[in-house]
């Protein structure tokens, strides 16, 4: 099992320098997941996005396709789940825009959850001077 202080690195974990920059890029979901929450990131077979990428007009061929690294960065507690995936022909630039889509996904969640009212008491509460009895 694995948890953000364990994540599963599945195939990524055999060059050291990839598996720093997992954790490094991982560690900014800390103020969104719990220490039960299961993190999982893999490296998947960007060639099966030829389809994908045909519906939306954008013209790849396989060869090009070989050359990128397709990322997905999995995270998941009890029943709940985000996904997130990067595709970019830099492995670093594929984990980044992976953790960057998936912490877009969890701010909007974020944001939707939390109110505007309780957003501003929280902001208050850390304007207001410290007392010291």
């Amino acid at each position: 099992m694995s948890t953000l202080l364990k994540p599963t690195i599945q195939v990524l974990d055999k060059n050291p320098e990839v598996k720093s920059f997992i954790y490094q890029m991982i560690s900014e979901f800390d103020q969104f997941v719990t220490p039960q929450t299961i993190v999982t990131v893999t490296a998947k077979d960007p060639r099966k996005l030829a389809l994908q990428y045909e519906a939306e007009g954008k013209i790849i061929s396989h060869q090009e396709l070989r050359r990128l690294y397709r990322i997905s960065i999995e995270l998941n507690e009890g029943d709940a789940k985000a996904e997130a995936e990067g595709v970019h022909e830099d492995i670093f630039q594929a984990i980044k825009i992976a953790k960057d889509n998936l912490l877009l996904q969890l701010i909007a969640i974020q944001d939707s959850v939390v109110s505007q009212q309780d957003r501003l008491i929280e902001i208050n509460h850390y304007l207001q001077p410290m007392v010291v009895h």
